[in-house]
């Protein structure tokens, strides 16, 4: 009798909560609140709850008190079994309820099982340890290489937890297309492409790069090598450089583009190798070969918000003179790192390389100026100084991948 005043008031409770009957993922939740009730009596609301055979064996015996508020009832019921030592089995539709003690009894008693799951998208290599931590004590794991594939041996209970757990990790691993432009522009150009510059925490590799101020052109000066930015207007960059490239203000000197999977790093190369002879302990010749180019590595990870945070490490390589002694020319490198976040499809902007060529460029008044002796006086030189700044566009886009890809 008493048992059942207990169920009646738990089981209205519930429906005068107002969360009796409502579903989240196709579970009901449950609001409950019970002191020193019979753990049998609450095992049979729960059967009522979900609509499942619960069978709970001699040992489950006491009483219980707890108080949960809108949780699925799965999970309410296994806070309830787990905070008082007891543990269940889901087996061709029956809940079974046991003691701990019970349960590796029943473990043990259990027949073994062989099952093949094929990883599609993973490698199953690197899913073994996750697997293995999971495996009863009498599981064995192998992996197959030729199919990629994981053959496990253990209880049936396992083998369900097993198949959820690779139902949810093993899944296409999205992509992201980075593009990159170099382009070679007139300092005195810069005005007209409408960049955010972003030159914060630049000496500091383990910080994001932060947000500065808004600036038509680069910073006079700053303890790094490169500036980092954004675009204000992107739909109008492939038009504003077309445009300087015909007054000869810019050239785009390459467009190289790579998939790369994410959290994946990706490296783009744009230059030359160079010979240099160098000499061993022992006075041989030795032609080593070094890069002179920009190197720029990417590392794109995925956010849950879709936005793409860039790990960015540029590095420029050039020759800058020739060593003394004529050993060879000396090879100058600046680089930087930093972390960056942008929207899909947002272009991130690299500047900061700057280089000055000068030259003297004789110039005179037509046919006087070819006249023998007195020509020279028709004649001048004038000394000019070219200033262009490399700039690197690089534009991360995430590649949607599906399941049957």
């Amino acid at each position: 009798m008493k048992a059942m005043i207990v169920k009646s008031f738990i089981l209205m409770a519930l429906i005068g909560s107002g969360l009796y009957g409502q579903e989240i993922q196709g579970e009901r939740l449950v609001s409950m609140d019970f002191e020193n009730a019979d753990i049998r009596t609450v095992l049979r609301a729960f059967a009522d709850i979900g609509g499942v055979n619960i069978v709970a064996t001699k040992g489950v015996q006491g009483t219980v008190t707890l108080k949960l508020r809108n949780l699925p009832w799965k999970q309410a019921l296994k806070a309830v079994l787990e905070i008082n030592g007891f543990s269940m089995i889901e087996e061709d539709n029956i809940i079974k309820v046991m003691t701990a003690a019970e349960m590796e009894d029943s473990k043990k008693a259990m027949k073994l099982e062989t099952r093949i799951f094929s990883v599609k998208f993973a490698k199953a290599k690197k899913l073994e340890s996750v697997i293995s931590g999971m495996l009863s004590s009498r599981g064995s794991i192998k992996v197959e290489p030729r199919t990629n594939s994981l053959i496990v041996t253990d209880i049936p209970m396992v083998m369900s937890r097993i198949e959820d757990i690779l139902a949810r990790i093993d899944n296409p691993t999205p992509q992201v297309l980075v593009k990159a432009k170099l382009v070679e522009v007139n300092y005195g150009a810069l005005r007209e492409l409408g960049i955010v510059w972003r030159a914060g925490n630049m000496e500091d590799v383990r910080t994001s790069t932060h947000t500065g101020a808004e600036l038509s052109v680069p910073p006079p000066s700053s303890n790094a090598a490169f500036y980092f930015g954004k675009l204000l207007s992107q739909a109008q960059l492939d038009m504003v450089i077309s445009t300087l490239e015909d007054e000869n203000k810019a050239n785009v000197l390459s467009e190289p583009s790579i998939l790369v999977a994410d959290n994946q790093e990706a490296m783009i190369l744009s230059g030359k190798k160079i010979p240099i002879v160098t000499r061993d302990f022992a006075g041989n010749q030795i032609i080593q070969f070094f890069d002179v180019a920009l190197k720029l590595t990417v590392t794109p990870h995925i956010s849950p918000d879709g936005k793409i945070v860039m790990e960015l490490h540029p590095v420029i390589s050039d020759i800058a003179g020739e060593a003394p002694g004529a050993v060879g020319p000396v090879i100058s490198s600046q680089e930087a790192q930093t972390k960056l976040t942008v929207n899909n499809g947002e272009t991130v902007v690299i500047g900061g390389i700057i280089k000055t060529q000068s030259q003297d460029i004789k110039k005179g008044v037509p046919l006087l100026s070819s006249i023998p002796i007195i020509g020279n006086l028709f004649k001048y030189t004038k000394h000019e100084v070219n200033k262009t700044e490399l700039m690197i566009f690089v534009t991360p886009q995430i590649v949607e991948t599906t399941a049957s890809e």
